[in-house]
């Protein structure tokens, strides 16, 4: 399921900007992106997502931007000075050249690094929390919007399903009477200029035989049972994608079922109009939570 949100809070340290956006996905995948002395922010991010979340692509990205005046000082590292001061004055005697600076000194690598934020900061972290659990509650509410429209597409779909249910149920009944008229006609043709009368018995045997071939009535006796399961999943809310999705499966089947024992041709438009609003309410499922 879709959905955004954005969060800054000021920090000792700075202003932390957060932003955190999902796009479908089948199960939970969270992606983590820091900007600034931020390393405890990937494990408290997937904590928060995995702890209100269950589905979908989410991306959090975090920025720290130090206030001015407030900015971490420059760590020196006095061994590493000390080392590259000795060596340079060597260098500097050797091919007579004037004396070094300090600022000669400090631009040796591994001399001077800023200073970093450590994971137990207990001025920062406080900070990220809150900001975390706000962004992620931002983009909670506006999945859950999304979905109240989704929901709304849903249950539309489930009425094109039931009452395209309904219509093969109907028919169903008169295939059988329908295929016998047939049948006898097409004896009658045959046998009328020969003058020989179509064996009743028999023709009452293979209308039965095709009858019972052609039977959809548990097929659609399930049709109807997964159309209510999910109708009612879907009225109690919450993380139900995954079971939605599996009964849209079960109803895939049914259709297909129906589809290759029918050999009407009424029966088959309205099985197709029926596998076409299937198919629409799987794209459907796969963006619910």
């Amino acid at each position: 399921m879709t959905g955004a949100a954005t969060l800054a809070l000021e920090t000792p340290r700075g202003r932390l900007e957060a932003e955190a956006r999902s796009v479908n996905h089948r199960f939970l995948k969270t992606t983590v992106r820091a900007q600034g002395p931020l390393p405890a922010a990937t494990a408290l991010a997937e904590e928060i997502v995995g702890r209100r979340l269950t589905r979908g692509h989410v991306s959090v990205h975090l920025h720290l931007r130090p206030s001015t005046g407030v900015a971490e000082a420059p760590r020196i590292h006095d061994a590493a000075f000390a080392a590259a001061a000795t060596r340079l004055a060597a260098l500097a005697e050797a091919h007579g050249l004037g004396a070094v600076s300090v600022r000669d000194v400090l631009t040796v690598p591994g001399v001077l690094s800023e200073a970093r934020v450590t994971e137990d900061d207990e001025t920062l972290l406080p900070f990220l929390r809150a900001a975390l659990e706000g962004v992620i509650d931002g983009l909670a509410q506006s999945r859950a919007r999304e979905g109240e429209l989704l929901a709304a597409e849903l249950e539309r779909l489930f009425v094109v399903i039931a009452e395209a249910t309904t219509a093969i149920a109907a028919r169903a009944d008169e295939i059988p009477t329908a295929f016998q008229a047939r049948l006898r006609k097409r004896l009658d043709d045959l046998l009328r200029p020969s003058g020989v009368e179509p064996d009743s018995a028999q023709l009452a045997r293979e209308c039965a035989s095709l009858a019972e071939k052609s039977d959809v009535r548990e097929e659609v006796a399930r049709l109807e049972a997964h159309v209510v399961h999910a109708r009612e999943l879907l009225a109690t809310g919450g993380a139900v994608g995954r079971r939605l999705d599996f009964l849209v499966q079960e109803l895939h089947r049914e259709a297909n079922t129906i589809a290759s024992k029918s050999s009407d041709l009424t029966l088959a438009r309205v099985v197709i109009d029926l596998r076409g609003s299937i198919e629409r309410l799987r794209e459907q499922v796969q963006n619910l939570e």
